[in-house]
């Protein structure tokens, strides 16, 4: 097996920017994480879930990251909804407020402060899937596909960030 280089694959594919993870999901032996770039938006991808210990350290940094500039943001709000627990973080730049939803297993690892030593590895962007949000499930679309924040049945744009949905 061909080790990812997962610096890069959690980057913007376009620009290499490491934007904010506003959601993190355990799928079986995948984690599905989305993130949004401060410049080109939103994105979902899958990496195996055995490896976790390559790259925990860099959904730590995504998870409390601003959406907006991209600089770091502090969380000031959480709830345990199992097996989800949902976090707000503000940016102290400018106050930009986001609303994630991360797998509570994963956020009391990252929250923990211990973080595995990243390895390095060689890339093979194979083993990245980049996900279209059409096929996203029933569950995942009662979210926003740009900030994560909780959707109300019916609605052209989210009321948290106002980005339209599909």
């Amino acid at each position: 097996m061909v080790d990812i280089d997962y610096n890069k694959a959690f980057t913007c594919p376009k620009c290499g920017v490491a934007g904010n993870i506003y959601l993190v999901k355990v799928a079986g032996n995948k984690i599905i994480v989305k993130q949004r770039c401060p410049v080109h938006g939103g994105r979902e991808f899958k990496v195996p879930l055995k490896e976790k210990e390559k790259y925990i350290d860099l959904i730590q940094e995504g998870v409390f990251r601003c959406f907006k500039c991209g600089k770091e943001a502090e969380q000031s709000y959480r709830r345990d909804s199992k097996p989800w627990t949902l976090i707000k973080t503000s940016c102290p730049t400018h106050g930009a407020l986001t609303t994630q939803k991360i797998w509570g297993t994963i956020y009391n690892e990252i929250s923990s402060g211990i973080v595995a030593t990243p390895q390095t590895v060689q890339p093979q962007p194979s083993q990245v899937e980049d996900l279209p949000t059409e096929n996203m499930s029933s569950e995942e679309r009662k979210f926003c596909p740009n900030c994560g924040a909780k959707l109300e049945e019916s609605g052209t744009f989210c009321g948290e960030c106002g980005s339209k949905l599909n």
